[in-house]
């Protein structure tokens, strides 16, 4: 129940996330977007470190919560360009399907998925292929929709990032989220450094784009925390429900509108996940 309350948890923190990044890279660049809410995911991680008071571990096992920073840090920045350039309805379910690769991780482990899990798979795949494709300008034919690529490459590293994170945190799961939120905010400096981009946020953005960073930070410190409690496979799939909440709030407030046979993909996406998710109770 912890496991499954924490995922839960960092569902609706990445979903929260994912909307306000997607709605602010529509207005500034995604680098802004990125540095300024890392910087402050950052000092919300280093609070609850310095609250606990406990020193990491002597454990190398932990230093994969580098690699998990770098996938982490990829996975949002196309993510977020995905969002700036398609429908966040569109996008957002597509890259959740990065859940696939964890949980064919569980099952070389030897964990055996039930029925629902496998009929959830084949359904998540079939929803990303109809959402993945939308009628051309003129009515004629089908193309790729606007974003897809970004979105797959968002979905490769989300599935890194879970599966790494999940073996960082064995060792420690607060330092394993804080050694991935320290790295992925390293690796942003050095690419300041190295391409000197502008960075501009303004007074009116900022409000949201430390929602962004403090809900992206937490969610990720939640879901750290529930591998420590739960099967892999499960909380990553249950953590990969956000798409649902940030199709919901592009709806409401956005007004988005995918086309019927989007729509169906969608659905479908979000349910084959539920599937996973569910099959694993």
């Amino acid at each position: 129940m912890i496991a499954l309350s924490l995922s839960l948890a960092a569902c609706f923190g990445w979903g929260v996330a994912d909307f306000l990044g997607g709605l602010k890279s529509r207005q500034l660049s995604v680098f802004s977007v990125l540095i300024v809410s890392s910087f402050f995911g950052l000092g919300a991680i280093l609070v609850i470190i310095l609250v606990r008071g406990v020193t990491p571990p002597d454990n190398p096992v932990l230093l994969l919560a580098v690699v998990g920073g770098a996938a982490g840090l990829a996975a949002v920045f196309f993510l977020y360009r995905g969002f700036s350039v398609g429908s966040m309805a569109i996008v957002a379910p597509i890259s959740a399907t990065g859940v696939i690769l964890p949980v064919i991780i569980s099952l070389a482990a030897g964990d055996n998925p039930s029925l629902l899990q496998k009929l959830g798979m084949a359904i998540a795949i079939t929803g990303t292929v109809l959402a993945s494709r939308e009628k051309n300008n003129d009515g004629n034919g089908k193309r790729l929709a606007s974003g897809v690529g970004l979105a797959v490459g968002a979905a490769i590293a989300a599935g890194i990032f879970f599966v790494v994170m999940d073996q960082a945190s064995e060792a420690d799961p607060y330092w394993a989220a804080f050694l991935m939120r320290s790295s992925s905010f390293a690796f942003l400096i050095i690419i300041f450094l190295l391409k000197r981009p502008a960075v501009h946020a303004g007074r009116v953005h900022m409000p949201a784009v430390i929602v962004l960073g403090t809900c992206d930070a937490l969610a990720g410190f939640a879901y750290a925390l529930a591998t420590t409690y739960g099967m892999l496979g499960l909380v990553a799939v249950v953590g990969s429900l956000y798409p649902a909440v940030t199709v919901l709030l592009s709806m409401l407030i956005l007004r988005e509108r995918p086309q019927p046979a989007q729509f169906i993909g969608v659905v479908l996406a979000v349910g084959g996940i539920t599937c996973i998710s569910a099959g694993g109770l």
